[in-house]
């Protein structure tokens, strides 16, 4: 798990839970674009993820009491992001969606490859770029429950345990839907060689 968790904001979460709402607007502005980044996977377009991230952020704010801790706070944010995304899918009655990428617009760096960091020859660049574009592509096939784990613990980068606490399930269904979620993706054609070695995330 990568912790990007500022220093400060233990103590600023400390005072909003304590009701100042100051306290929480500052908490908001420090994790602002991280957050509308992980929407704008989630979202058709930009200005439907800073929706849903202000929307976020205010069911957060009326929720604050729950939060325990448990996994980090920028987790707990992306489960209620996560939340929001499938209530508004519902009402629209439709899928939950990964926004499809046009292949050269920076998903080459999709965390889910883990590409080295290297230069590339101009094939060797179009060729990355439609790597990530198909698994992007395929992750729009895989159950919600399989899309959320995989959303937290590769976008994320939250551990098995922290998923855990967020999603209100055992570190054992963690591990079982991330397991199945990455095997349906490995059936699917192309994906063989991109996922290799991903089970060290289990």
């Amino acid at each position: 798990m990568v912790n990007t968790e500022s220093s400060e904001s233990p103590a600023l979460l400390a005072t909003a839970r304590q009701g100042d709402s100051e306290a929480f607007g500052e908490l908001c502005l420090f994790y602002q674009a991280r957050l509308i980044r992980q929407a704008m996977v989630l979202c058709e377009n930009a200005t439907a993820a800073e929706d849903l991230a202000q929307e976020t952020f205010l069911a957060a704010w009326r929720s604050l009491a729950r939060y325990n801790g448990k996994c980090l706070f920028f987790t707990w944010l992306c489960s209620i992001l996560i939340h929001l995304h499938k209530r508004r899918v519902r009402a629209n009655h439709g899928w939950w969606r990964w926004e499809p990428v046009t292949p050269g617009a920076g998903e080459e760096n999709d965390p889910l490859l883990h590409l080295p960091d290297a230069i590339h020859s101009p094939d060797q660049e179009l060729a990355l770029s439609e790597r990530a574009a198909l698994l992007r592509q395929h992750l729009d096939r895989l159950s919600p429950k399989h899309r959320e784990v995989i959303f937290l613990r590769f976008y994320v980068h939250e551990s098995l345990e922290g998923i855990s606490e967020a999603l209100h399930c055992s570190v054992g269904t963690v591990k079982s839907r991330l397991y199945h979620g990455l095997e349906r993706l490995r059936k699917m054609k192309g994906l063989d060689e991109i996922l290799d070695g991903k089970e060290k995330y289990l």
